[in-house]
């Protein structure tokens, strides 16, 4: 039985989910299959490099430096996104905190990005290569509308994958997995609204309109994943680990004060149930 990782995004929010991850790391639970949305498989990565605390570090060292987010970065006209895009995918995993790519190329580069073709409205899904130092599919799922410019891959447009399959656990069963852990950064039971800035993203990418459908339609989208979700949990092809309440935390927070906190209750909640983790893998 093939078991693999689905990791929801949620920005800043995902800091729980790096808890989680560490956690199974360091209790020699390596799972070498994640799909991933947004921010999701952007710290997805660094567990398939087996890099336990590496997100943490990142978090600690350089969320809150305006280098790597703040509206400054806007305003650089080589980067035009709310991340300074080369120093978050470029300065930090080269020199910073280096990257192991070649614990990842071992372990066969299976991190799946969902993206969003801006054009069609529709989700891609895009494997993350190790020969990509620029991390051009990271860069796309993450590029939430209005805070980030799109991404151009092979001379399609791209944005946020989080949009149109906020958690990619369809497409892992779909790639041959016979279960899926999935990793929400959302509580049990929560239910997403109608998205307040469809009318901003229709007036900012005229070009685009089945962009801007697909965000008016993302809560219903997301909110009939949550309920298949939970009929693949009763038939035992999916495990949900979840924060156990909503801590509060804003897309774009970037005080570690703030967000160390909610990933060592990710830890702690992964340590909490391990037995239940390993029993389901096995």
């Amino acid at each position: 039985m093939k078991t693999g990782l689905v990791l929801e995004g949620g920005a800043s929010r995902t800091i729980f989910t790096c808890g989680i991850l560490d956690a199974l790391l360091d209790n020699n639970i390596f799972l070498n299959y994640v799909a991933g949305a947004s921010a999701g498989i952007s710290y997805g990565v660094s567990y398939l490099s087996k890099q336990s605390g590496r997100n943490h570090k990142i978090t600690e060292l350089y969320m809150n430096d305006k280098r790597y987010m703040g509206f400054g970065n806007m305003l650089d006209r080589n980067n035009r996104s709310y991340y300074g895009l080369d120093f978050v995918f470029g300065e930090v995993p080269a020199r910073l905190l280096p990257f192991d790519f070649d614990e990842y190329k071992r372990n066969g580069e299976n991190g799946f990005g969902a993206v969003t073709n801006i054009e069609t409205g529709k989700t891609e899904y895009m494997r993350v290569k190790a020969e990509d130092k620029k991390w051009t599919v990271l860069r796309a799922s993450c590029a939430l509308p209005i805070l980030f410019s799109p991404i151009k891959i092979n001379g399609a447009y791209y944005m946020d994958g989080g949009i149109t399959d906020s958690i990619p656990f369809r497409y892992a069963l779909d790639s041959g997995l016979d279960k899926v852990i999935v990793v929400l950064t959302r509580p049990r039971g929560y239910v997403k609204k109608p998205e307040k800035l469809t009318s901003t993203v229709r007036l900012k990418y005229p070009k685009y309109p089945k962009l801007a459908e697909a965000l008016k339609n993302r809560h219903i989208m997301y909110n009939r994943e949550l309920e298949e979700l939970s009929q693949l949990e009763k038939e035992g092809k999916a495990l949900v680990l979840a924060p156990e309440k909503d801590y509060g935390i804003k897309r774009t927070e970037n005080d570690p004060k703030i967000l160390l906190p909610f990933e060592k209750e990710g830890y702690d909640y992964a340590v909490r149930n391990l037995e239940k983790i390993r029993s389901f893998i096995n």
